[in-house]
């Protein structure tokens, strides 16, 4: 009886030791979890640093990984594409060029030249003005732009912040004759990028006839007024790349949408 209460006794101990073995590890990874959320707010670079040598992918910690492509501009900083090129769910990429009638991205020639060096399919765009007349904006943006350094179809950047004061009727005859001059140039209409709710209100439906590019940092898809449809969702402004120090753009096509729809 004795012997087997001692027993009893250190079975009763393990389990304890185990379980406490058990809590142990969950307050460690639940601290650690919550302190590389913290670290990724206040510097996103370190934290991709600490999360490659963990070893954990960037799909792993965005979910589920089903971005395709991604859009970068000055604002992304010194990118190494070789590290770029390695992220496989990115089929593709499109590189600020020019902006206005006189504006030329200053990273844009050292951008689209490490993309291409890595092998990566890429193009180039557009931000668009109402403040310069459409002639201007396409010669500015023919004078920078190689025909022989694209892989993908030119795309033009329409936002409310470079199109204040137009009216709709103003901002879409400008945009119409700019997008005239780019496929009279470059053989194809360009991809037409705009933010959700501006895209709504100033272009559609007219525009819907073209590969649209939206922008909607949401969980809902975007719906394009007059039963249009887009081709590429930018869901995210927050992602993150191995390689791009600063958050960047996530996109993905739409079904039915393939890298083959946007090569030049």
């Amino acid at each position: 009886m004795a012997t087997k209460k001692r027993v009893q006794r250190k079975r009763s101990t393990h389990r304890r030791k185990k379980a406490f073995k058990w809590k142990k590890l969950l307050s460690w990874v639940v601290s650690l979890v919550f302190f590389l959320v913290l670290w990724s707010k206040l510097s996103p670079s370190t934290f991709h640093a600490a999360m490659s040598w963990l070893g954990i992918t960037q799909s792993a910690v965005k979910g589920d990984g089903s971005y395709d492509g991604i859009d970068v501009s000055k604002h992304q900083g010194k990118i190494d594409w070789e590290a770029v090129s390695h992220d496989g769910n990115i089929q593709f990429v499109y590189i600020k060029a020019t902006e206005g009638a006189t504006m030329l991205d200053k990273r844009y020639e050292r951008n689209i030249r490490g993309a291409r060096d890595a092998g990566m399919k890429v193009g180039s765009y557009h931000f668009f003005t109402s403040r310069r007349t459409a002639e201007q904006q396409f010669e500015n943006f023919r004078k920078h732009v190689r025909k022989d350094w694209q892989d993908l179809i030119p795309m033009v950047d329409v936002e409310e912040s470079g199109c204040r004061g137009a009216s709709r009727q103003e901002l879409q005859k400008s945009l119409l004759e700019f997008m005239q001059l780019m496929k009279k140039e470059y053989g194809k209409y360009p991809l037409l990028y705009s933010q959700y709710r501006f895209y709504n209100e100033k272009l559609a439906p007219e525009f819907n006839k073209y590969f649209i590019f939206i922008a909607r940092y949401s969980k809902s898809e975007p719906t394009l007024r007059g039963n249009g449809k887009y081709n590429i969702w930018q869901y995210s402004e927050r992602g993150h790349v191995e390689g791009i120090k600063e958050n960047v753009d996530l996109d993905r096509f739409a079904n039915g949408t393939t890298l083959s729809d946007i090569l030049y």
